[in-house]
């Protein structure tokens, strides 16, 4: 039942992205990321972990700079078929270097043994999703990544998910399963 109604959201989701202009999208995430940069948790981060967007998601690319420029530890997502994990990058010449994956987005390659694996002592987790509500539901793609990756952390990880008003969904509106995480708080982009 669960498993339906999630699906069934994210179909609806997904159209609803499908409409965004691009105006749009760069207009709300440069909101967010302005927002997100004046955060105390993300002013206090010495170790972030911060997705790579794809093109439906909320840009992630001025926040990595600016984390890169304020010293912070960046670590993002490599994806294999069954499991995820945070790597550390080292600036955005380093990014831009990492080979794309069929979702079009950069990952260090899973045979790249040479990186930093980040600990469960991050201090910020910046969380993508397709759907979230203000009461820290997160709707993701449905493989499950990223709640084991947030169970796996310590008490002080704080998290927050990044979310176009378009993928905003009522409190209570998102099915949750008992390996479904809450985020901590939700950025959306402020009406003009």
């Amino acid at each position: 039942m669960v498993h339906t109604a999630k699906q069934l959201i994210r179909q609806q989701i997904r159209q609803i992205l499908k409409l965004m202009t691009n105006v749009d999208r760069v207009h709300q995430s440069n909101n967010i990321t302005n927002t997100l940069l004046h955060h105390p948790k993300y002013l206090s981060a010495h170790a972030i972990s911060v997705y790579v967007h794809m093109n439906t998601e909320v840009s992630t690319r001025d926040i990595i700079q600016h984390a890169f420029i304020s010293h912070k530890h960046v670590f993002i997502p490599r994806y294999s078929s069954t499991s995820m994990d945070m790597v550390r990058v080292y600036s955005l010449d380093d990014l831009d270097s990492l080979p794309m994956t069929k979702w079009n987005i950069r990952q260090p390659s899973l045979d790249d043994v040479t990186r930093e694996i980040a600990n469960t002592d991050v201090d910020l987790v910046i969380v993508p999703g397709l759907g979230f509500s203000l009461d820290g539901c997160r709707l993701g793609h449905g493989k499950g990544f990223y709640d084991r990756y947030l169970t796996s952390l310590n008490q002080h990880s704080y998290t927050i998910g990044l979310a176009y008003r378009q993928q905003l969904v009522e409190n209570n509106g998102i099915p949750m399963n008992s390996t479904d995480v809450r985020l901590n708080e939700i950025l959306i982009s402020k009406e003009d």
